[in-house]
């Protein structure tokens, strides 16, 4: 069947309409890509000549990730590289891998369910919820720098106020310690947080979950789709209130639940302005994510743009195998609305 002359005409409009935006992927995110890509082949610090480019293959990708046949870990070392019994080639590599999958592991559970508790909280019907609404919002809106240096004083160990409340839990503690046999708690230690190894990282988790508002207005939404009928049928039938939240609201949430899973790992992989404005060296590269060492091999000297560059599409692999194994097996846990019964 021909079709009609004014549809093609509408046909070709259409294309002139995406144009700025195909413009701004092929100028803002496919060039780059490439670039990048040509660039982790090559030797160059983007100071030199172009001349001066040096082809050098694979090597990055060996030299960020190989490791050295002529030495053997030692006490020093991390728990991993013992593990393998093999030194890294860039030690620091590993280390700010091994960071940002830490921080991962523990601020998207912690993220994901404050942010669940959240919406459930905030989808009762009662007065005023929508000014709760807004201000449970608000982190999600306002972080940035400023609200990362504010996390900053609150975790200063000397003369911050978390750790003033943790010497006031001390003080009341105090005369029921000594009663049962005990020295008082006057010796006790406060958390070094962002000035200790071990507390650098628990305390960038929990600025991570303040900001949990993004997270929580799409699990709100999906909880005000929830067809009401079935729970107040499986209410009538008996269920409690665990099982109709596992049975009913968990599964049509499901597609929310995934969507914030995968967003939540590539975020926090990505990590990076909280490690690059709270390191320091007391924590001992606690805090250096791979963003941020990738950005000091690319942007301090010496620069090494094609390292750097190399390390992107590293870490484009290390966020692509687990996103893909979840979207594979998505099919196990995550219920569409045609499908929940």
């Amino acid at each position: 069947m021909k079709q009609p002359a004014g549809a093609i005409r509408w046909r070709g409009q259409g294309w002139r309409f995406a144009a700025p935006w195909l413009v701004g992927v092929v100028g803002l995110t496919v060039l780059p890509l490439g670039a990048s890509l040509v660039l982790s082949g090559v030797r160059w610090d983007g100071l030199a000549d172009l001349d001066d480019i040096e082809w050098v293959g694979g090597q990055h990708y060996l030299q960020a990730m190989g490791m050295r046949a002529d030495a053997t870990p030692t006490a020093n070392d991390p728990w991993y590289v013992q593990r393998w019994g093999s030194v890294p080639l860039d030690r620091r590599v590993y280390q700010s891998l091994y960071n940002s999958l830490v921080y991962s592991t523990f601020a998207i559970p912690l993220g994901l369910g404050v942010s669940l508790a959240l919406a459930l909280l905030l989808n009762l019907n009662v007065r005023g919820i929508s000014i709760f609404r807004t201000l449970y919002y608000l982190p999600h809106v306002l972080g940035g720098v400023a609200t990362i240096v504010i996390w900053s004083w609150l975790f200063n160990p000397k003369f911050g106020p978390i750790n003033g409340v943790i010497r006031s839990v001390y003080c009341l503690l105090d005369p029921l310690v000594r009663f049962l046999g005990g020295d008082g708690t006057a010796e006790w230690a406060t958390p070094g947080w962002l000035y200790s190894p071990a507390f650098a990282k628990p305390a960038v988790i929990i600025m991570q979950a303040w900001t949990a508002g993004g997270t929580m207005l799409i699990f709100l939404a999906a909880l005000r789709s929830i067809d009401h009928s079935m729970l107040e049928a499986a209410r009538i039938d008996g269920a409690g209130r665990r099982r109709r939240f596992r049975h009913i609201v968990l599964p049509q949430i499901s597609p929310a639940i995934l969507f914030n899973l995968v967003l939540g790992w590539i975020y926090s992989m990505q990590a990076f302005s909280q490690s690059y404005l709270l390191y320091n060296r007391a924590q001992d590269d606690g805090l250096l994510f791979y963003v941020l060492y990738l950005y000091r091999c690319a942007f301090e000297s010496p620069y090494r743009l094609g390292y750097a560059s190399a390390l992107a599409w590293i870490l484009v692999a290390v966020l692509a195998v687990p996103t893909a194994v979840i979207y594979l097996t998505r099919r196990r846990w995550v219920h569409y609305e045609a499908e929940v019964t």
